[in-house]
């Protein structure tokens, strides 16, 4: 059987603090063994262990009265958990009676009240006896708060020690009824209790206002007390009212509702609901203006605090699209409540202040040295290699802007003052580390933050796309932001956009490069196959064209002269061609070989000819006048295509080579396809339009 020694707060005179961390260890391990056991196990723990009730009593105590140092937080936890587990089955123990477990909603109502609900569900719907003795002690409870106006109009003067007692009376009420509000026992034993809290919240006016007036500190104990009374009226609402709609109010806000499941008809609920709300309206004796939480009703107080309006509006637009015209009805009711509130301060005013400061005071080092921390953490993610005590020094020097600072560092633009500092410098040690760390860390399960944990590189395990290449800000500190994407532009003004004319500039410069090659597309396809037609083309160097134009009139004057012979030996007698045989004959061997040099020497004439000055020949007229008188008129050399009559002269005089050309290129159309412009919108059409 595990032995829990009897809780000792912290700071208990003669308990050092060592013996208290063993102490709290202790407590803590066997919190940890028990709730670790199998089923069995554990129930026969609890049903025996006789040291575990009377601790867990102690430190729930300790919790309740002590709000300036509450008892350690994972110690509390691990407490929640054992009755987490012990909803879950059946146990007849000491633990799970009333009054421990009003000591436990009262304890985590505030913090964690779903769980809370669960837990009181669970337990109560396991044991007939716990539900009776549930409704018995909220009962006595309800019975108290009715009296008690009495109570206080009798006692003279009212003291700071008597509303205590009457805050406990009232909170302890508000606390279990708030966790038990999803019982149907609860729902159906106590339907009238709003009568109960109007009546008494109504009787208490006089004598709270009178014990303020004598008593000016009493201000802060008045406010709890009428407070805690609007919470149980709502609780009650929410458990008459807004459940059976399918909501609940919001423990983060409770202004706000959240949805529930719901089986209850909604008319029936609605009609239920306008008749309650407005009752409590022709009852409230609001005729004037009143100071809510010092004279207003319990109707008044429940509005300025929990904001009804706004939940009336948000059932209407949810569930009937705002088209329903009783909850409109009792919207405008409230508003005219709410209205009423003279609004020139209240009890809480004071009490509020104190509490903040209170919260200040506590944790005002601790929230500094919290912020900074986790500022620095976030540097530090980006920037492992850097020590926490250059950041702190970058973040001090920039007014502590996080990304000032990392784009500093993204850019090595430090500050003057930082720039010569250790970049591994380490961040001073906190005056009282343990202390910090207890305060901060909760735990969920065993053991202690350590001071000087060694935490493991989250970059070991994880990687991102950005692994060792330019923009990995993990392995280099600088990154090039010219190579950086920019996204789209952000809002801005529409006469700054309209202004700004860049893109039009851009897309026209598109559009005429877009024209300009399709023209030369165009260009291209119409004049590709000018040279098949059989007309002349100009080139860099006309080679391939002299060599074909000479082969052309070799062929030419090989045909003609052997035309020329064939008429000219039918013409003649057959006596003089047998007596001209000889000496012809005797002639043409004579001139073989003069005619075999000068069809040698044809290729250097050729040759002679493209080497000479451009403007001294026509491609059209072939070599000059002078090289065809040397080699005759029916040389093989003949450039020409065919017999030129010598009687014929050139008017012309040959026109220069660049001259030839400009010709050239102003006549393509009537040289080239006639149908060019046909082909051209052939092929647009089929491109289609040019983009706008």
């Amino acid at each position: 059987m595990l032995e829990f020694i009897p809780f000792i707060p912290s700071g208990t005179q003669g308990i050092n603090e060592t013996q208290w961390q063993i102490a709290l260890h202790s407590w803590i391990f066997n919190l940890t063994e028990l709730l670790n056991m199998p089923q069995d196990k554990f129930r026969s723990e609890v049903l025996s262990n006789t040291t575990l009730p009377s601790f867990i009593d102690q430190v729930l105590n300790e919790q309740m009265d002590n709000e300036s140092q509450p008892v350690d937080t994972n110690l509390i936890k691990h407490i929640f958990l054992l009755y987490s587990r012990l909803s879950v089955g059946p146990f007849s123990t000491e633990l799970l009676d009333i009054e421990r477990l009003c000591s436990f909603v009262i304890v985590y109502g505030e913090s964690n009240i779903e769980q809370v609900r669960r837990i009181m569900n669970d337990t109560v719907n396991n044991s007939e006896t716990l539900e009776r003795n549930l409704v018995s002690t909220i009962g006595s409870l309800i019975d108290s708060v009715q009296s008690m106006p009495d109570l206080l109009s009798n006692t003279k003067p009212l003291t700071a020690d008597v509303l205590d007692r009457v805050y406990v009376l009232v909170h302890v009420l508000d606390a279990l009824l708030s966790s038990t509000i999803h019982l149907s026992v609860i729902k159906s034993s106590f339907d009238t209790l709003d009568e109960v809290l109007i009546n008494c919240y109504r009787n208490l006016i006089p004598s709270l206002k009178n014990a303020v007036e004598n008593d000016s500190s009493l201000e802060s104990h008045a406010y709890i007390i009428k407070l805690s009374l609007v919470s149980t009226f709502n609780s009650f609402a929410d458990m008459q009212f807004f459940i059976p709609l399918g909501y609940t109010s919001s423990v983060v806000d409770h202004h706000q509702l959240i949805e529930h499941d719901t089986k209850t008809s909604f008319d029936s609920t609605i009609s239920w609901m306008t008749d309650k709300l407005l009752g409590y309206l022709e009852n409230s004796g609001l005729e004037s203006s009143r100071n809510a939480f010092i004279d207003g009703p319990l109707i008044m107080d429940w509005e300025v605090e929990f904001c009804i309006t706004e939940k009336l509006e948000f059932i209407n637009q949810n569930k009937c699209d705002g088209a329903e015209e009783r909850i409109e009805f009792l919207i405008l009711s409230m508003e005219q409540v709410r209205d009423s509130n003279d609004g020139t301060g209240s009890w809480g005013d004071k009490y509020n202040a104190q509490k903040e400061n209170r919260k200040t005071n506590h944790s005002g080092s601790v929230f500094q040295d919290v912020e900074t921390t986790s500022k620095i953490s976030q540097v530090h993610d980006l920037f492992p290699d850097l020590g926490d005590g250059f950041i702190e020094a970058c973040l001090e020097a920039n007014n502590n802007d996080v990304e000032v600072v990392i784009m500093q560092l993204l850019e090595d633009k430090l500050p003057v003052s930082v720039s010569g500092l250790d970049r591994s410098m380490e961040r001073k040690p906190f005056m009282s580390a343990t202390e910090t760390v207890s305060e901060l860390i909760h735990l969920e399960s065993e053991g202690y933050a350590e001071d000087n944990r060694i935490k493991e590189n989250v970059l070991k395990s994880r990687h991102n796309i950005y692994d060792n290449d330019e923009f990995d800000i993990f392995t280099h500190r600088t990154v090039d932001t010219s190579k950086v994407y920019e996204g789209k532009k952000d809002k801005a003004n529409a006469d700054a956009l309209l202004e700004d004319k860049t893109f039009i500039q851009e897309e026209k410069k598109n559009v005429l490069k877009l024209v300009i090659d399709m023209y030369d597309d165009e260009y291209d396809d119409t004049y590709d196959d000018i040279n098949d037609a059989g007309l002349p083309t100009v080139l860099e160097s006309d080679d391939a064209v002299d060599i074909v134009r000479n082969k052309q009139a070799v062929e030419s004057n090989t045909h003609t002269k052997a035309e020329k012979s064939e008429s000219g030996s039918r013409n003649q007698p057959k006596g003089s061609e047998k007596s001209n045989k000889g000496p012809k004959g005797s002639e043409k061997q004579n001139q073989a070989p003069k005619n075999s040099e000068k069809q040698k020497q044809a290729p250097k004439n050729s040759e002679k000819s493209n080497q000479a000055p451009k403007s001294s020949e026509n491609p059209k007229q072939g070599p000059k006048s002078t090289e065809k008188s040397k080699q005759g008129p029916k040389g093989p050399d003949k450039p020409k295509q065919g017999p030129k009559d010598p009687s014929k002269k050139d008017s012309k005089k040959p026109a220069s080579g660049s001259k030839d050309r400009s010709d050239k290129v102003k006549n393509k159309a009537q040289l080239g396809n006639h149908n060019r412009k046909a082909n051209r919108d052939k092929k647009m059409a089929s491109l289609g339009p040019p983009p706008s």
